[in-house]
């Protein structure tokens, strides 16, 4: 197994890190706070890190045109321009006002899918959505919606749903967003840990953070090995995307939340940032396409 370890490239306090995202436009990286209702950019250039505060609990961001992100907040879905704070409304969840939106990712024609969840993680309160203009329930009774991606050539969706311990695949229908053949590609075995976000490579390799395992796990989805690991010194890692000129930088996201006080004396860069370079490349970001 491939054993790497990555930089810290920035304190960046953040309570839930979450949402890693490459932006190709920009060449930046965008990355979240969920309970601090953070947006945050992050140039691999130079490092230069910019954050900005919005009014409602994001879960998930994505590219968009006109220079606007789309992000999936606590009760909607948004865009958002960060230069001028101008937010537009595209649909709101028919939910709980106790769920929020979390993790989610655009399918190769722009399509988003999108989770939503209880603020305290009350199992089966959420359900998961695939937004194109409308908003269309796709698995409902979900706990934690989490890593969303496609493979390499879009035929299959994987999924995770934190509190089932493992990653399923779907076969995916580009040309109409249908999945069918559900099972399970991945059991998530290690006491104490939960599968978080998910990203993919070239190779078509899952690369999967893991909450309470302080590490991103690459997992082969053909047989479920997992054939390397990112330790990184914070317990609960959040998210991970590949991004860069070349594809080959990898940013994760980890979280203060959930620690005690002891934790944290033990573990002060929890809720940072870290980068690393590795010797394989990412697939894009897909950016979101208004239908």
């Amino acid at each position: 197994m491939d054993i790497w370890k990555p930089d810290i490239l920035y304190k960046a306090d953040l309570i839930l890190g979450e949402g890693a995202r490459w932006h190709a436009e920009w060449q930046k990286f965008l990355f979240i706070d969920i309970k601090g209702k953070l947006i945050g950019t992050c140039d691999p250039e130079n490092g230069k890190l910019i954050t900005h505060k919005i009014l409602d609990m994001p879960g998930m961001l994505a590219p968009a045109d006109n220079d606007k992100l789309l992000v999936a907040l606590q009760g909607s879905i948004a865009l958002i321009d960060l230069q001028t704070k101008e937010t537009t409304t595209l649909v709101k969840f028919k939910e709980s006002t106790q769920n929020r939106s979390n993790d989610g990712a655009c399918d190769a024609l722009g399509r988003l899918w999108v989770g939503t969840m209880n603020i305290d993680a009350e199992h089966y309160a959420g359900n998961l959505y695939c937004f194109n203009g409308k908003l269309i329930k796709k698995i409902k009774g979900t706990s934690v919606s989490n890593g969303i991606c496609w493979s390499p050539d879009n035929r299959i969706l994987y999924y995770i749903d934190s509190f089932l311990y493992h990653i399923k695949a779907f076969d995916y229908d580009l040309a109409t967003g249908n999945i069918s053949n559900e099972r399970i590609v991945v059991e998530i075995t290690e006491p104490g840990t939960v599968a978080d976000g998910m990203c993919i490579d070239s190779e078509g390799m899952l690369w999967v953070a893991i909450w309470g395992g302080s590490c991103v796990n690459r997992y082969n989805p053909r047989n479920g090995n997992c054939i390397g690991k990112i330790e990184i010194n914070a317990p609960n890692v959040t998210s991970c995307a590949f991004g860069g000129k070349q594809m080959n930088q990898m940013l994760i996201t980890t979280a203060k939340d959930g620690l005690s006080e002891e934790e944290l004396k033990q573990f002060p860069h929890s809720g940072s940032l870290f980068m690393i370079k590795l010797n394989v490349t990412g697939l894009p970001t897909a950016a979101y396409k208004q239908a």
